[in-house]
């Protein structure tokens, strides 16, 4: 299953484990609603929810609450989150949570020497996100936030099933 839902020049993933659409977006105290006729209405904020094979992926057209600390630490409580965030000015990052406690945090587009973080160090090799000549990029940073989480779309992830708004 691809991720064809978000644009490819700006988005924000982020996988959930075992928990529902709206679940996750409950974690954030957001108001959630149903369905997508608001959708178009929305500039701002708007995260739409997928159900995904082992969770949930919550997926943001040109924003980045999925990157942020605050938005992170409580929606991998008792879980575990991976997210993978790029703007327009291909600003990057990977983030991943595990019960509140940031895991491991790179930028997928400029790979660099392993360092001290050692999480996950076999598949960020395997998957081209470490060394000066990586060239994994946002599609293996995605595969990664996959294998962290076991978070997968799914043919159901084609549609949000639930969205909410959250200003930052």
């Amino acid at each position: 299953m691809t991720y064809g839902w978000l644009d490819d020049e700006a988005f924000c993933a982020t996988h959930v484990r075992g928990l529902t659409p709206h679940e996750a977006l409950a974690r954030l105290g957001v108001e959630v609603f149903d369905g997508d006729d608001e959708e178009g209405e929305i500039d701002v904020g708007l995260i739409c929810a997928y159900p995904a094979e082992g969770g949930t992926i919550l997926g943001e057209a040109n924003g980045y609450a999925g990157s942020l600390d605050e938005v992170l630490r409580p929606l991998s409580a008792g879980t575990v989150v991976a997210s993978v965030f790029v703007n327009v000015n291909m600003v990057a990052g990977f983030n991943h949570y595990a019960d509140g406690r940031e895991i491991l945090s790179f930028d997928p587009m400029f790979p660099h020497e392993v360092d001290d973080q050692t999480a996950f160090l076999a598949d960020r090799i395997e998957l081209g996100l470490v060394h000066d000549k990586a060239t994994g990029g946002l599609a293996a940073a995605r595969s990664l936030a996959e294998r962290i989480t076991g978070v997968r779309p799914a043919l159901s992830s084609r549609v949000a099933v639930a969205h909410g708004v959250l200003d930052y």
